[in-house]
């Protein structure tokens, strides 16, 4: 099954954040109570037909600011050679280099970021530091670099001032979808998001990235998008139930999800 468009008709839910009311939520509610789920080692082709094996990190993750770098570089401190592959070199040569623009980002190295063991490696598979994460007991959103936890997750910002000349920040979560790669995106020999072969999650995407949501969001704002993911659910189900075709047009299904 070929990948999908990304034009599709989507339903938001805007609501003001509970802990400063000059942020305004804007959450993606197709793609949150979607079905997508993370198929890497489980029919991921991968962004680089040549290099499927390494799913999306081909290319190494850009730090979003020092605090994450100097986040990354505390754990990859603890990494050992038992469980990353490339432990010499890293130690060596470091694990951070410059992109074309000057920005600094995890290098790469043999065809993916250095931190990516290859299939085979006795210490596992994939990332290093998402290993190391399991050795420790915590998510991995802790030891990683933030675009690597928040992937397919996109949390942009917007300032605004209204028409009664207040200024707030819209703060936009929804699908990362091709275009969040930049004009590079369309490039990507495959990519999940409107993959049909990844929308076969168990549960939705907002019950499954709870952790990361809640990190990106703050526990009562994320409270409040759950119960609104939740009433949608549950209208859903029964539309689904009574087999309604007028109730189910209200709904904007993501069109990747199962029928």
């Amino acid at each position: 099954m070929p990948e999908l468009s990304q034009d599709f008709p989507r339903q938001w839910i805007e609501f003001v954040d509970p802990v400063d009311d000059t942020n305004v939520y804007r959450c993606d509610l197709t793609w949150l109570t979607s079905n997508w789920e993370c198929i890497w080692g489980n029919g991921c082709k991968g962004i680089d037909a040549k290099n499927p094996d390494v799913g999306c990190c081909n290319l190494g993750a850009h730090f979003s600011d020092k605090a994450d770098l100097k986040r990354t570089k505390k754990y990859a401190e603890l990494l050992t050679p038992e469980i990353w592959q490339n432990f010499k070199e890293g130690n060596k040569n470091g694990f951070v280099e410059k992109d074309d623009d000057g920005e600094k980002k995890t290098r790469a190295f043999n065809g993916a970021c250095i931190f990516h063991n290859r299939n085979g490696f006795e210490g596992g598979d994939g990332c290093a530091l998402h290993i190391l994460a399991g050795q420790l007991g915590v998510n991995p959103l802790v030891t990683k670099p933030d675009v690597c936890w928040e992937l397919p997750i996109r949390r942009t910002y917007e300032n605004v001032e209204r028409a009664d000349g207040v200024e707030i920040t819209y703060i936009n979560i929804g699908e990362y979808n091709r275009r969040g790669w930049g004009p590079g995106g369309e490039d990507l020999n495959w990519y999940c998001t409107t993959a049909t072969e990844a929308h076969i999650g168990a549960r939705s995407v907002y019950r499954s990235y709870e952790p990361e949501l809640t990190e990106l969001m703050g526990k009562h704002a994320y409270d409040i998008l759950a119960e609104f993911c939740d009433a949608r659910m549950t209208t859903l189900a029964a539309a689904r139930a009574a087999k309604d075709p007028m109730a189910l047009k209200l709904f904007a299904i993501h069109p990747a999800d199962p029928k």
